[in-house]
């Protein structure tokens, strides 16, 4: 062999053997970000059934007792009856607060309904129209439906309380191992993601399942505002390093090793 083959050899397998070790790295890193937003999701699922089955129970049980002492209580304490009833009404006043704070934590109906349905809620509470066409196939994992959810909740947000649109289009679709969630308004756009829209938080959860998020948004009358995310279903846990290292060659093939 010519000299210096044995050091050149030993080069070369270093390289390749800290190549091997960064994929992993990195796969691991990819994991260890999926599993955290998954433990935020199901801590987040587990506050919202906590918020509904004890406080929020609680308070529409006091509302139906002070409605029910309004009732039974004399026509000549009108007084009271007045008192008690301005009491059951803050009750539930209260309590549709609360709803709407366990929404913000974890909307429920993703859990019985799935991404559409909690998109349709979603368009239904919406300050600005909303056309939504869903065409949805098959369950999708829980990180993906409440990532698009959140998506979409705070494109609403900022189209309302920013962009002063008067129309909003959301499509979602899932192809080929892929959702893709796509929501425009027709606003002043000129949104900035670095400056407080809500919309960074969102794409570190949509980074770390594996997707991407795309923000188009040109500043002027009817411009609007566009945002693109595309997240993949689901990845097989031993595609995480072939990813990296792309899929292992058939022995004697051209890249393979000798």
């Amino acid at each position: 062999m010519p000299p210096g083959t044995e050091e050149r050899l030993a080069s070369f397998t270093e390289l390749v053997a800290t190549a091997i070790a960064n994929a992993e790295s990195s796969a691991e890193l990819a994991a260890s970000r999926r599993r955290i937003v998954a433990a935020s999701d199901d801590a987040r699922r587990r506050i919202e059934r906590d918020l509904h089955d004890g406080a929020q129970q609680h308070l529409v049980t006091l509302a139906l007792d002070a409605l029910a002492a309004e009732a039974s209580a004399p026509v000549e304490l009108a007084e009271l009856k007045h008192e008690m009833s301005r009491i059951a009404s803050g009750l539930a006043e209260v309590s549709m607060e609360l709803q709407e704070i366990s929404r913000g934590i974890h909307p429920a109906i993703l859990s019985h309904g799935g991404l559409a349905a909690a998109l349709r809620a979603l368009a239904r509470r919406s300050a600005v129209p909303v056309e939504l066409h869903a065409q949805i196939e098959g369950p999708l994992p829980d990180q993906v439906e409440v990532a698009a959810y959140y998506v979409a909740a705070e494109a609403l947000t900022n189209a309302a309380k920013h962009a002063h649109a008067s129309v909003v289009h959301i499509y979602v679709t899932t192809d080929d191992g892929t959702l893709t969630l796509m929501v425009r308004d027709d606003g002043v756009g000129g949104a900035d993601p670095g400056r407080g829209s809500g919309l960074v938080g969102l794409h570190d959860r949509v980074e770390a399942l594996g997707g991407t998020i795309k923000i188009d948004s040109s500043a002027g009358p009817g411009s609007g505002t566009c945002i693109v995310v595309r997240l993949p279903i689901a990845i097989e846990p031993d595609q995480e390093i072939e990813n990296f290292l792309g899929p292992p060659q058939e022995p004697g093939s051209p890249t393979s090793p000798a």
